[in-house]
């Protein structure tokens, strides 16, 4: 755990002085573009599998995220993707262990509909595209122990943003060169309602012997139509003179899959801190 934390601050800090360098921009707005976002991210995530248990495992996620976004004076469109790796546990007498890796995977469309003080504050809505794929394995769970699963949303959207700046006087911050000119801040907050929420996932109990290595884990799959599912992200965006950004993200997502007997029930809490890399 503490390899792979060094190595995630090693890379971060290793990619981030050559991209935050304080250059002038010939830009006359720096607060809309294009941009690659590189981030990393850690996950705390709650999941209790009805099918095979009534235990609630918890545990962390290591991973990272990269996005494909355009934000202009009307359109806010973004699509971005990311890994996840860890292990949760639960302590009932014993200790039980369960492996996940997950992928995720969102695309949003927003429109301005309203702003204020000239752009200061203004509020989008869409549309948001959001799911993640997982392999969960349990060893407790015994012949139930693999479970590949992917959850898909569609969800009606709404961002609100703010927009603030500050002068910035001629210095240094640790390693960082900073040089005088007018630094733009945003934060914005965005929740998502499900529309339409889709389940692919194990329809229990297995009673395959999948130590043959013939039988096929996705066989067992179903597809369902219904549950619930909610999310919410707050970011904090610091622009450079350069064009590039930093933002730390925090996100919530929430769902239950449809059925009584076979629900998953899933919790993400999620921070990122990443650089949005100007392409324009």
């Amino acid at each position: 755990m503490k390899n792979i934390l060094l190595l995630y601050g090693l890379v971060f800090l290793g990619v981030t002085p050559g991209l935050v360098a304080q250059e002038k921009s010939t830009q006359t707005d720096l607060r809309y573009g294009k941009y690659l976002s590189i981030s990393t991210l850690l996950d705390y995530q709650g999941s209790k599998d009805q099918g095979v248990s009534p235990l609630i495992y918890r545990g962390l996620l290591f991973g990272g995220m990269a996005e494909l976004g355009f934000e202009g004076t009307r359109w806010d469109i973004a699509i971005d993707g990311g890994v996840g790796v860890g292990e949760s546990s639960v302590e009932k007498v014993a200790t039980f262990f369960s492996e996940t890796t997950t992928f995720f995977y969102n695309g949003r469309f927003l429109y301005k509909f309203w702003e204020k003080d000239e752009g200061k504050f203004d509020f989008r809505a869409g549309l948001h595209i959001g799911g993640y794929s997982s392999q969960r394995v349990t060893p407790a769970f015994l012949n139930a122990s693999l479970a590949w699963e992917s959850i898909n949303t569609l969800f009606a959207t709404g961002k609100l943003n703010w927009r603030t700046s500050h002068e910035q006087s001629a210095g240094k911050f640790l390693f960082i060169r900073q040089r005088a000119g007018t630094r733009h801040i945003k934060f914005s907050t965005q929740l998502s309602l499900p529309m339409l929420n889709s389940a692919w996932r194990p329809d229990y109990a297995y009673i395959d012997d999948f130590s043959d290595g013939e039988s096929d884990v996705f066989n067992n799959n179903k597809l369902q139509f219904g549950g619930l599912r909610f999310h919410w992200r707050s970011d904090g965006y610091y622009y450079l003179l350069n064009g590039n950004v930093l933002r730390f993200t925090y996100l919530w997502d929430a769902q239950r899959s449809p059925g009584e007997i076979n629900r998953l029930e899933l919790s993400h809490h999620q921070v990122q801190l990443g650089m949005m890399i100007r392409l324009n």
